[in-house]
């Protein structure tokens, strides 16, 4: 594809590629879909907590983990 530059000549190409390409701007509503945190609360953990609390964490990081592995064996595999 040519470069995008303001002195290309596209009604000239012998290219063929009909493709457009724009710039990329934030929307404005992906400018609004913002997150503040107001305040961070904690409490007291028992042993047990934490350790379920470790284990869960473990357990979503493996799965995200795995998850990404599969979605770039389909790439490349394509």
């Amino acid at each position: 594809m040519p470069q995008h530059t303001p002195d290309h000549d596209h009604e000239h190409d012998s290219g063929g590629d009909d493709a457009t390409v724009l710039p990329f701007r934030a929307t404005r509503s992906a400018t609004q879909d913002a997150w503040r945190v107001e305040r961070i609360d904690t409490e007291p953990m028992t042993i047990q907590q934490y350790d379920l609390a470790v284990t869960t964490l473990a357990t979503l990081i493996s799965q995200w983990h795995n998850q990404e592995n599969t979605k770039e064996g389909h790439e490349k595999a394509a």
